[in-house]
């Protein structure tokens, strides 16, 4: 699950962060549908527009951040 846009998001990166330095980005298929200042946020948006599943929130950091997250971190 969610293998896709992991893929994009590693793929395309640099660039990831460069535009959305420190944002968390909101990545559903193959490009990027949003970026929040936070994450809370970033996913009490999505959840509007974006079935639970469908995409993921990446925090655009340098170096590397590792979080994972339950989709039952925000009910």
């Amino acid at each position: 699950m969610l293998d896709r846009e992991w893929d994009y998001y590693m793929n395309n990166r640099d660039e990831i962060v460069q535009k959305y330095r420190d944002k968390y980005v909101v990545i559903s298929g193959d490009k990027v549908v949003a970026a929040y200042n936070d994450r809370k946020q970033a996913y009490n948006e999505t959840v509007k527009s974006f079935p639970l599943g469908s995409f993921m929130i990446h925090h655009a950091t340098e170096p590397e951040e590792v979080v994972q997250l339950s989709p039952f971190s925000y009910a």
